[in-house]
């Protein structure tokens, strides 16, 4: 009996473990074209501690419930949800002045956690479920990284790749250009600074075979063919990339 009664217990833990968080909200045209502003506050904090609370630009066609001409009508009620595998965010409330302003809440989906843990992705936090719906993580995205063997993926990076659309057509792309091995992080730092197939391509038809850390620092310090070829008028004869960054670095081209 007494089993039986924890089992209850522990099946009750889980299920409160992720229910629905609320808060305020409100969404207001983007700052740029195309593109609505979501802001929220779960209201759960006090004094100098952390707030839930954050904002985020985003396309409106992730909204079901609104528009952007809902927010022209002065009193409309509007009911608007993002639902992504993760889970769903909704913001309920009335337009006032060209901002909708309501009540939020975000109820996490606990079949994506148990589609999460299979993979080896555990402890989901409630603040990271609600990234992966922000950022549409999926876990066909996530296999599809698997598939294309990027090892080193973990719940706090994914969401890191996903803003930086890492997938899986990059992953390749990357390994056919003689890349074959690159992890979580490093396809973070690339694809962060810019590094392309086709930057890759133009780097060796320089001439040059770049480690990852020297394509990072090529594109980082913007040394390009026109730049290589300033620098060989100047009396730098095959400098190697080395000695290009230091003379990015040290302004030696100015």
């Amino acid at each position: 009996m007494r089993g039986a009664v924890l089992g209850v217990c522990l099946l009750t833990m889980a299920a409160s473990a992720y229910a629905a968080t609320t808060g305020n909200c409100s969404i207001a045209a983007g700052r740029w074209d195309g593109k609505m502003t979501f802001s929220w506050d779960r209201g759960d904090c006090a004094g100098e501690r952390h707030c839930h609370d954050g904002n985020s630009d985003m396309e409106w066609s992730r909204w079901t419930g609104i528009s952007p001409e809902d927010l022209q009508h002065e009193g409309a009620t509007i009911d608007a949800r993002m639902t992504a595998e993760a889970g769903e965010m909704r913001c309920a409330g009335k337009v006032h002045d060209g901002t909708m302003q309501g009540s939020y809440s975000f109820t996490p989906n606990a079949d994506f956690v148990k589609r999460m843990e299979a993979m080896g992705f555990d402890s989901q936090s409630e603040d990271r479920l609600q990234g992966y719906v922000f950022l549409n993580v999926t876990t066909a995205w996530i296999k599809d990284l698997k598939d294309a063997h990027v090892a080193g993926m973990t719940a706090e990076n994914l969401m890191g790749l996903r803003a930086l659309k890492v997938d899986a057509a990059y992953v390749r792309a990357m390994a056919s250009d003689g890349y074959p091995e690159l992890g979580a992080q490093k396809l973070t730092s690339m694809k962060a600074v810019g590094v392309t197939p086709e930057k890759v391509q133009a780097v060796r038809a320089m001439g040059y075979s770049p480690t990852e850390e020297e394509l990072i620092q090529m594109s980082v310090f913007k040394i390009d063919a026109p730049f290589v070829e300033r620098m060989k008028a100047r009396g730098f004869k095959n400098p190697t990339i080395g000695q290009l960054v230091q003379i990015k670095v040290f302004k030696l081209d100015e």
